[in-house]
């Protein structure tokens, strides 16, 4: 299923494949001391400055990354796309969500990062540490899935919906570091791969062929045309 513009697909390729080429590099590091030692100082300085107000929401935040939360939102923005009859973003997000959790436990096997065991963990916490499941999943369940329902919306509900999505990522991400149970450089290696992989899932299912270029307010986008 071709592009519209393949320069376009080439330029999001090339930056699917820097953001995994940043979280390569990132993960070597992560497992030398240079790194450690200054996530570890972070990590310190974050948990001396916690409160418990706002610890408390963070702890919320942590649970909206979280499989209960993430996977009934993963499947209500994937019928919500059906519903429309864009099946092809539906396939494209359907595959990019549940192939990006695969990859996460692959790089998590790969680098196999100790957790911070600075002080005591708030919230639980699975097994290797690089790069934060929750962060990887955030821009891949929320990021994806409102820049894939929003493409054909008026730019004041455009604009706003995936702005609001992408600080739901970082907030997601900095929870987990709040709450001690990962380092910096774990959340940053894991919104570069889970933006990198949501990239390369929308070239590689061009789900935006469909869409017309030139939206004319206040009147409904064209349908896609059927997967193939």
């Amino acid at each position: 299923m071709p592009a519209r513009d393949p320069r376009a697909r080439a330029r999001i390729v090339a930056f699917a494949a820097l953001a995994f080429f940043l979280v390569g590099g990132l993960g070597r590091l992560a497992l030398g001391d240079a790194l450690t030692t200054w996530d570890q100082q972070f990590v310190l300085r974050v948990i001396g400055a916690r409160s418990g107000s706002v610890a408390g929401w963070m702890g919320v935040l942590s649970a909206i990354g979280q499989g209960a939360v993430a996977i009934p939102v993963g499947v209500a923005m994937a019928l919500l796309l059906l519903l429309r009859g864009w099946r092809r973003s539906a396939l494209c997000y359907g595959v990019t969500v549940l192939s990006g959790w695969g990859l996460n436990a692959v790089l998590k096997n790969g680098f196999r990062r100790i957790r911070p065991e600075v002080l005591p963990h708030l919230d639980g916490a699975g097994w290797y540490s690089y790069p934060s499941g929750h962060a990887m999943l955030a821009p891949l369940v929320f990021g994806l899935g409102a820049f894939l329902l929003t493409r054909g919306s008026h730019p004041l509900t455009r604009l706003p919906a995936r702005t609001a999505a992408v600080v739901l990522c970082l907030l997601i991400a900095w929870s987990r570091v709040y709450l001690g149970v990962h380092y910096p450089s774990d959340v940053v290696g894991a919104l570069l791969a889970g933006t990198g992989w949501a990239a390369l899932g929308v070239a590689v299912y061009s789900p935006l062929d469909g869409f017309p270029s030139n939206l004319t307010p206040g009147r409904p986008s064209r349908p896609e045309r059927p997967a193939s």
